[in-house]
């Protein structure tokens, strides 16, 4: 009644001012008008874009990435609840029975957070009845009016069965419904909040069924009093130590920061009893040291790496990698790093730092034309040992590629190998690359000989070198067999490597390795050492590897053999082999995109991500990335 009076009021002062000028104007206190229409204009119900605008301005505003959990332990008592203005935010348009008698609706509690300048984003929290409680996220457009909304969080007491928690970002929301029956259940649904404030669905998995060790994962994250909902659960990772059986080592990222294509994770490392999920050893690291940060170049995957990496002679080291991933497509990136833990007390030590493990990129037209190089790093423990730890031997291999168009406009791809060495030495509280010397064993060619006869022996190929005569063939089979009783058996015999001495004397006799179609020497040297290193080529109507052999000081010794080749057939081991030595150790690898392991049996085809053999300690050995 009293807005109506003042309507009145005014109309009437207006009407009055619209008098014929003829008549005399009586006087008029134009002040205290003035303060009457203020005054009823203030009494006026505003609109609800001021309403809005009013409750926008004064509510709290939080940060993202928000974890919101909001629940009946949240509050102590009724002087915990925010005055929420009800009409304003449109609740009865979320909840249509929210002004209802008997419903007991209430809204205890509001913040805003910055998801998108298009629209404006509330969490109201809404409490229903004495046992139920909800928060929910709402888009509001800059007049007020709904254009989206998803409950966030979700609690009740009466039977204490459920509950909701979320994580909500700048373009998402992640939902974790959690279920209590004989075990914990979580449901994961992913949301994508669009840049016209609507929200859509975009994923949904249960986490029991997507992990393995779902148990133990949530029994860890207890401990380390992390729920589901504050990690980047994709990137999660659980492995069976590889010198434990009875311990898991599991991968948390936390989730600190997280935007549209961003995020920033702390890392927990930790080592659990595999039966009862108790951590023995755990590692933190923020996200600023970790490198565990994604941009521009995404950060794709974490791996637990179960190589062995022999620390001391007591000490085992494993491995966590990370990958990344740029985004650009004529800039492409890749990278991948190497972390080792040792365990330290009740803890994890970190030995190695994101140590670049393979690197690719380059610029190309997006067409043809274009330069890439990719290096990828095999990483040997050494018998040197620095500050008590042991030497890491790097070999590094090193592929440039060259794409350019012919004279015919067709795209031509040339490629080239090499290695670099370095080594990985312990300066007391981590591993660091250090330059070292190393040296090449190129091929080289000794003087053949053309007069040598060996008695029953045919030879097949026949050198000089250092004053000894090395010596390929077969000792020639009885009628009838295949090898020559008095010099062979059923076990040994076929073509083999000799060394004469200078009276023509045979000083040293390999094993036979059957009827081969080829078993010719190859010879190579370096200026540095006296070493000779002789790598017999087999073949039948394809290559299937060598043996190796190293001649130093008038003593020849056989070391293995290299079961491996290059994928073309046309090329033998011989051509693309390099050898270097580094620190004592003799490195073999080859110069190839993809090897034959175990050519001639099982013929595996891999990409050749370094693989190398290596010589230490009296044992040849293959490693493989």
């Amino acid at each position: 009644m009293k807005t109506n009076y003042y309507i009145i009021l005014i109309v009437l002062m207006i009407s009055c001012g619209e008098k014929s000028k003829t008549e005399k104007e009586p006087e008029v206190d134009i002040q205290g008008a003035v303060e009457i229409i203020e005054t009823a204009l203030d009494t006026l119900p505003k609109s609800v874009h001021l309403d809005f605008t009013k409750v926008i301005a004064n509510i709290q505003t939080k940060k993202l990435p928000q974890f919101e959990d909001t629940n009946f332990d949240s509050f102590n008592d009724e002087g915990d609840y925010d005055e929420v203005d009800v009409n304003a935010l449109k609740l009865d348009q979320i909840y249509p029975d929210f002004n209802s008698e008997g419903h007991n609706y209430r809204a205890i509690s509001i913040y805003t957070i910055p998801v998108n300048t298009n629209f404006h984003t509330i969490v109201t929290t809404v409490k229903h009845g004495d046992n139920e409680m909800e928060s929910v996220l709402v888009n509001y457009n800059a007049e007020g009016n709904v254009l989206a909304h998803q409950v966030v969080a979700y609690d009740e007491i009466a039977e204490g069965m459920s509950r909701t928690v979320s994580r909500i970002s700048e373009n998402k929301v992640m939902v974790n419904r959690i279920f209590w029956s004989n075990i914990r259940e979580v449901e994961e649904i992913e949301y994508e909040i669009r840049g016209d404030g609507t929200i859509k669905k975009i994923d949904t998995k249960r986490l029991n069924d997507s992990f393995k060790d779902f148990a133990l994962i949530n029994g860890v994250l207890k401990d380390l009093k992390l729920d589901w909902v504050q990690t980047k659960t994709n990137l999660i990772t659980t492995l069976e130590h590889p010198h434990n059986p009875n311990e898991k080592i599991v991968v948390i990222p936390e989730v600190v920061n997280e935007g549209e294509q961003y995020f920033d994770l702390n890392s927990y490392i930790v080592i659990a009893d595999k039966r009862s999920g108790k951590i023995m050893n755990k590692h933190f690291e923020s996200y600023q040291s970790n490198q565990w940060v994604s941009d521009a170049i995404e950060l794709r995957k974490i791996i637990i790496d179960t190589a062995l990496y022999r620390i001391n002679e007591k000490i085992d080291a494993f491995g966590i990698r990370v990958n990344y991933h740029g985004m650009s497509r004529v800039n492409p990136y890749l990278n991948k790093t190497l972390s080792l833990f040792i365990k330290s007390g009740d803890s994890l030590k970190k030995v190695l730092h994101n140590y670049s493990v393979m690197n690719y990129g380059g610029e190309w037209d997006g067409d043809c034309d274009g330069e890439f190089v990719q290096k990828r790093k095999t990483l040997v423990p050494g018998t040197k040992k620095s500050d008590g730890y042991f030497n890491f031997m790097v070999n590094n291999k090193i592929v440039e590629t060259k794409d350019y168009k012919d004279n015919a406009g067709e795209c031509r791809t040339e490629k080239s190998f090499h290695f670099k060495n370095t080594i990985l030495e312990f300066n007391g509280k981590k591993y660091v690359e250090t330059n070292v010397e190393s040296f090449s064993y190129p091929e080289y060619h000794p003087q053949k000989t053309e007069s040598l006869q060996i008695d029953n022996f045919d030879i097949a190929h026949s050198f000089e070198l250092n004053g000894y005569k090395i010596v390929s063939g077969n000792y020639i089979p009885e009628e009838g067999k295949r090898f020559a009783s008095d010099t062979e058996t059923e076990t040994n015999w076929g073509d083999r490597l000799l060394m004469l001495d200078a009276s023509n004397e045979i000083v040293f006799k390999s094993q036979g390795v059957g009827d081969a179609y080829l078993f010719e020497p190859h010879f190579y040297k370096s200026d540095i050492s006296n070493k000779v290193i002789i790598i017999c080529q087999k073949a039948y109507e394809y290559p299937f590897g060598g043996e190796i052999f190293v001649l130093e000081n008038g003593s020849l010794k056989h070391i293995g053999p290299l079961d491996i080749e290059g994928s073309d057939e046309e090329t033998y081991l011989t051509e693309i082999v390099e050898i270097n030595e580094v620190e004592d150790t003799l490195v073999f690898a080859l110069k190839s995109e993809e090897v034959i392991i175990n050519p001639g049996s099982e013929d595996t085809l891999k990409t050749n991500k370094n693989v190398i053999y290596v010589y230490l300690n009296n044992e040849l050995v293959l490693k493989m990335n």
